[in-house]
């Protein structure tokens, strides 16, 4: 049995079986799924990362089924946008952006009481979204009803002290890249905060709204590295679609990425958007 390395640092043991259902899981067939396990089990070491198997995984993908590459590594890549949420921030309004609503980022809001910074302002007709960008480098987490208690709360101050414009309406809208407890959709139903995270709401939730669009995070692609990441980000560029505009030439130049890397994340891009 060969020990791997969880992002927490915590040991376990590999399981083939369990890569291979997640491989299913994103839509490919079992021949694909067990062909794919095979391959990263012979080249399992002790001490592997389940980030370097996850990233292997990805590269047998392109190859094999590269229409999936995106369902597979779409939460992952999620929560790859940090690590300190700002890029996060950027993707979400970019996203919001694709479905019609204006966005700024980072604006300071008058309330009542104190000075507020809004990660995303969001306007759609009457509508004024104070959006926060709640991010979590892990799956595990959950967004719980403090959150949305602490929202709502800036929500009423700002409200008070956005008075003299009465035409607005403002609305509290949490977005996050975990999963909501239920006391937090409980409370958010009950003060109208409008909620979007992993699963929620069904038929709307943040992965439906990016696989409508295809909106993927730069981050899904296999050869994007924390160091490429930081760079794409700089020239706003978060999509996945954001590189296919660019010839090889054009990316090495603008960016000062090497050949290499720059052939990698055209070719994973054209065949995830395809």
């Amino acid at each position: 049995m060969i020990q791997v390395i969880k992002e927490t640092g915590e040991k376990e043991t590999f399981s083939s079986d369990k890569l291979c259902t997640s491989i299913i899981n994103a839509g490919a067939s079992p021949d694909t799924a067990k062909k794919i396990c095979g391959a990263i089990e012979s080249n399992l070491e002790p001490g592997m990362t389940t980030t370097a198997i996850f990233r292997q995984t990805l590269r047998h993908l392109v190859v094999e089924q590269p229409e999936l590459v995106a369902n597979y590594s779409l939460r992952r890549g999620i929560a790859a946008l940090g690590p300190a949420g700002f890029v996060f921030e950027q993707y979400i309004a970019t996203l919001l952006q694709a479905y019609g609503y204006t966005t700024e980022q980072g604006i300071w809001m008058q309330g009542e009481c104190l000075k507020h910074e809004v990660d995303i302002y969001a306007t759609k007709g009457k509508f004024h979204f104070l959006v926060e960008a709640k991010y979590r480098n892990s799956q595990s987490i959950k967004t719980h009803v403090d959150v949305i208690m602490y929202a709502y709360a800036r929500l009423l101050d700002i409200k008070d002290g956005q008075k003299h414009k009465k035409d607005n309406e403002y609305v509290m809208w949490v977005v996050t890249n975990t999963k909501f407890t239920s006391s937090a959709i409980y409370y958010a139903k009950c003060k109208g905060v409008k909620l979007v995270g992993w699963s929620y709401p069904k038929g709307n939730s943040l992965e439906k709204m990016i696989e409508k669009k295809k909106l993927y995070p730069i981050t899904v692609l296999p050869s994007i590295t924390p160091e490429l990441l930081a760079i794409f980000a700089e020239q706003k560029m978060v999509l996945a679609q954001d590189i296919l505009p660019y010839s090889i030439t054009e990316l090495v130049e603008g960016l000062k990425i090497t050949k290499q890397q720059a052939e990698l994340l055209l070719s994973e891009a054209q065949k995830l958007l395809a």
